[in-house]
Parts: C-alpha cells; structure tokens; sequence
C-alpha cells in the first residue's frame, strides 16, 4: 500500500498517515540512498516494513508492479510482499522494520 502525501491533509502542522488495524514492530531503523548504481534489488521476507521518502522521486515495486513516490509518501509493506526500489536520479528514505 502506499499513502500518498500529496492526497493526505495537513490539519495542525500534522499529516495522519492512517496505517488501518496494522501492528507493526520495529526493529530496525535505516535510512538508505538510493541511485540508478545502487538500487534496493525487489526480495521479500516475513516481517512487515515502513518505508518513508524523505527526498527525490523513485519507483516502488510491490509485487512485480511499479508505483512512482516522491517526498513525503509512505510505502507499507506487508509481510511476503516483494518489494524493492530504484531512482533515476537519487532518493533518500527510511526504512522501519
């Protein structure tokens, strides 16, 4: 799934990225350049992750099927989901997993 920051509004200097009933535990916290020499390679494995764009613009592939995000999106990752990422440019995010 992926929220979109551009479709979520801003109430209070607050933007709510509603997660649904999902309980996610983290146990690790990356933040991680991505660049047309260094792409995340699509995999998959049992433990559900939060990916957060922080700048530039990439692709997500979430099951074999790419989804542009840019600065503010947030990618959730079900757990079994293959995923991956990679830019034409440069991205920074954050990973939580």
């Amino acid at each position: 799934m992926i929220l979109k920051a551009d479709t979520i509004p801003v109430v209070n200097g607050r933007r709510p990225y509603d997660l649904g009933d999902r309980e996610i535990v983290v146990h690790h916290f990356v933040t991680r350049v991505t660049t047309p020499e260094n792409p995340f390679t699509p995999h998959k494995h049992a433990v559900p992750e939060l990916w957060f764009i922080i700048e530039g613009d990439a692709l997500v592939t979430l099951d074999g099927i790419e989804h542009p995000v840019e600065k503010g999106d947030l990618i959730v990752i079900d757990p079994w989901v293959e995923h991956g990422l990679h830019a034409d440019k440069q991205a920074t995010w954050i990973c939580l997993g």
